[in-house]
């Protein structure tokens, strides 16, 4: 009994130690370089493996672009990011994003119930009722680290907002 009792504690100290480190990823160039090019290349972590699974098979309309891929290319792509998924059983900082996530994930990082939650004080700083859509894309204009895979809060600086983006009321 004092066995389990032990066991259980030395595994509880080393999730909750995964959980306080900042959730960096397994970085590939080829994922910089073809998503890059557009956007930020995000953290794949932000993401379930059927959010990325649905962006992959509709690369020809990506959000209003052409982003096809050869087949080599998104292949590759594909498998890095089930790789690098949103997983249940992954303790991270940013495997909180799993909180209430339907049995169809959105393809959009903005539409998790767990980012909603999380930036939902962001409309009531801006005088907002609703964001334009693509408003909070650019992680990296209050994440400074977003393309490392930190979203800590206590090292966010002011995004462009809505002066940079025009009206967001809707």
């Amino acid at each position: 009994m004092l066995g389990s009792v032990l066991l259980f504690g030395i595994y509880g100290v080393a999730v909750n130690t995964k959980e306080g480190e900042p959730s960096r990823y397994v970085k590939d160039a080829t994922y910089i370089e073809e998503c890059g090019a557009c956007h930020l290349a995000f953290h794949p972590g932000l993401l379930p493996e059927k959010s990325w699974q649905g962006i992959m098979k509709s690369l020809e309309d990506h959000f209003g672009d052409n982003a096809e891929l050869d087949q080599e290319t998104a292949s590759h792509l594909s498998t890095y990011l089930k790789e690098q998924a949103l997983k249940k059983g992954t303790p991270t900082r940013i495997s909180k994003m799993l909180r209430n996530m339907p049995e169809e994930p959105p393809l959009r990082i903005t539409e998790l119930p767990a980012f909603i939650a999380a930036h939902h004080e962001v409309a009531k700083q801006f005088e907002v009722e609703k964001h334009k859509e693509g408003f909070l894309s650019p992680c990296d204009d209050c994440h400074r680290q977003a393309a490392s895979g930190i979203f800590d809060k206590n090292q966010l600086q002011p995004g462009y907002g809505i002066k940079e983006l025009g009206d967001t009321q809707t």
